[in-house]
């Protein structure tokens, strides 16, 4: 299947598995191939979030690894799905939740977060959603992409830790460790993306992989620009330093909220979280000397 032309819901993928549990605990699987079913025969674009460790959850760890390639993603281990479905709906996509969870610490932070959820619950062996798919089409059916607009500040160094992770090769963070300052361009190919550096002075330093999919290091003086496309054509993203603090800069283009994730998780992107639990300050009274 290919990507969704807009995207409609956000799937909470955890939630769905685990409505159904087999004997041993595990999520079904069957539970979210079902909603999936539904969403597509509705002809609403989607995508999938997973909390970290969900294929030792469920009863079918390869049919997770399917939906991820396709369009889902397993948000990393330390941190949880709500966090990245609530602001992208919110504030990204302005998009639908699917989730039987209501999300009740996050209310004051989303307030439209009632109008935007869509529950669900299995009926006599059908799956029955509240509002309806119908209903959901028809709210918000009109011209709307995949991709979100993404206008943020953020450090040169913060720039750098997102592109080792869409990179994800063990070499290049090795040659990062022992070489701070160099920074990523890789050829533009199919199957990888691209990643280019303009700057007035750069040098390579360091490559690693095959073709023109290959990764390489640079170090680079006065750098102008840095841009980044992903294979799938989803994200397309820029960032330009400020004439008065090159270190500083905008990042604008769109992205797909994988890209978004990875945004997150090298701090391009702030996405607030709840308060859990309040800080209580005891007074306690000195005795008199």
């Amino acid at each position: 299947m290919k990507a969704p032309r807009r995207l409609d819901v956000l799937v909470d993928g955890s939630n769905v598995v685990m409505y159904v549990t087999d004997s041993r605990g595990r999520g079904k699987t069957s539970t979210l191939k079902s909603v999936i079913s539904e969403l597509e025969k509705a002809g609403l674009g989607f995508f999938v979030l997973f909390d970290g460790g969900i294929r030792r959850k469920c009863d079918n760890p390869r049919y997770i690894g399917r939906v991820e390639e396709e369009y889902g993603f397993v948000v990393p281990s330390h941190r949880e799905a709500d966090l990245y479905l609530l602001y992208m709906a919110s504030r990204v996509y302005d998009c639908y939740v699917l989730s039987r969870d209501k999300f009740a610490e996050y209310q004051r932070i989303y307030p439209s977060l009632r109008r935007r959820r869509i529950s669900y619950v299995i009926e006599d062996g059908r799956l029955k959603f509240t509002p309806s798919l119908e209903e959901v089409k028809r709210i918000h059916e009109r011209p709307s992409s995949l991709t979100a607009r993404v206008n943020v500040e953020c450090s040169l160094n913060h720039l750098k830790e997102f592109l080792s992770l869409t990179v994800r090769e063990r070499i290049v963070e090795r040659h990062l460790r022992s070489r701070r300052e160099a920074l990523i361009e890789r050829g533009k190919a199919k199957s990888k993306g691209f990643i280019r550096v303009e700057a007035k002075d750069k040098k390579m330093v360091g490559k690693a992989g095959r073709g023109r999919g290959k990764v390489m290091l640079v170090e680079a003086k006065g750098v102008k620009q840095v841009s980044y496309s992903s294979k799938s054509g989803l994200t397309n993203l820029t960032w330009t330093p400020y004439p008065l603090n090159p270190d500083l800069g905008r990042l604008t283009g769109y992205a797909s909220p994988r890209t978004i994730v990875m945004l997150t998780e090298a701090e391009c992107i702030n996405v607030p979280q709840p308060v859990k639990g309040r800080c209580m300050v005891k007074l306690v009274q000195m005795p008199p000397n």
